[in-house]
């Protein structure tokens, strides 16, 4: 809002403005990512996911000269030799990034309290059962730093993942609790998994969270239905 309040003022046009953003934003969290980078020269390249709307404003190449007017303006120890863009759906590197992305946006959004919509619980669950195999939420507390700027100077700040994953941790056990509990009173001894659905009033989506609840009442563990298929599809 302050921003379109600017161009107003200004007599800036929408598109104009877009143009600012689509190069300023990059150029200062990059900057922010790379200026405590090293204290010896080296040389960085920037992939950016391929956007046609960046490339017709050509903000590879500003992007690039922005960077390295900062690193001698500033005496920073780098220089960037090269930047471009890769399509995400032919990189799998690209693709696991959005996929880590995706998960820590969740989180810090806290979007799993909303139960009332069948989609948010669904994400939830997976990415429940994602963290808790093995020792996966040490590995992404360990190996994923995430960078706030607050838009006004240009230090960016780190944000403590362990927050967001330990409340979201305590919500979901807790809601677990709960589905399960219920799952324990209406279940009878004939009773098919389409019949424990139907009386928990799942929709089809959410099958497999209830295959996960159901191992667990019968302590296989939350996963054991997907590693099943996992090693009968990858490991045979």
């Amino acid at each position: 809002m302050i921003a379109f309040n600017f161009a107003r003022n200004a007599d800036i046009t929408v598109t104009e403005l877009r143009n600012l953003f689509y190069v300023k934003i990059p150029e200062r969290l990059f900057y922010g990512l790379t200026r405590g980078l090293s204290n010896d020269y080296r040389t960085v390249e920037i992939v950016v996911d391929h956007s046609p709307e960046y490339g017709r404003m050509r903000v590879y190449s500003k992007l690039k000269q922005q960077m390295n007017a900062h690193a001698i303006y500033r005496g920073m120890k780098y220089y960037v030799n090269k930047a471009w863009y890769k399509e995400s759906h032919k990189s799998i590197p690209l693709q696991i990034v959005d996929l880590f992305m995706g998960i820590v946006v969740f989180l810090m959004e806290k979007s799993y309290l909303n139960i009332d919509d069948d989609k948010p619980i669904i994400k939830t669950d997976l990415i429940y059962r994602f963290l808790i195999e093995e020792n996966n939420i040490d590995l992404f507390q360990q190996h994923i730093n995430i960078f706030k700027w607050d838009g006004q100077k240009d230090i960016i700040h780190e944000v403590n993942i362990s927050d967001y994953l330990s409340q979201f941790m305590a919500f979901k056990t807790q809601f677990d609790i709960n589905e399960m509990t219920k799952i324990m009173r209406i279940r009878k001894p004939n009773d098919s998994t389409k019949d424990i659905r139907l009386k928990m009033g799942y929709s089809n989506n959410q099958l497999r969270m209830l295959l996960g609840y159901l191992d667990q009442l019968d302590d296989k563990g939350r996963n054991t239905f997907i590693m099943k298929n996992y090693y009968k599809n990858f490991k045979t």
